[in-house]
């Protein structure tokens, strides 16, 4: 299944809950996944100046 097709799928699925607690939960879910999201993209934004600053610890911490 194909990213667009699983949004679709999410999107129906949501569209047939009628329960608000449900509703609220999801909704918490999808913010905190949100959030995941944009703090992995901002560090491999950033992944070179990491890397500048924190490459003998990461050395170490990779063995």
């Amino acid at each position: 299944m194909s990213v667009a097709e699983m949004k679709i799928e999410v999107i129906n699925k949501i569209t047939s809950i009628n329960s608000e607690v449900v509703l609220k939960e999801v909704l918490a879910i999808l913010q905190n996944a949100t959030e995941k999201e944009e703090s992995s993209i901002n560090l491999s934004k950033n992944y070179n100046t990491i890397k500048e600053q924190y490459g003998d610890v990461l050395q170490k911490l990779a063995k």
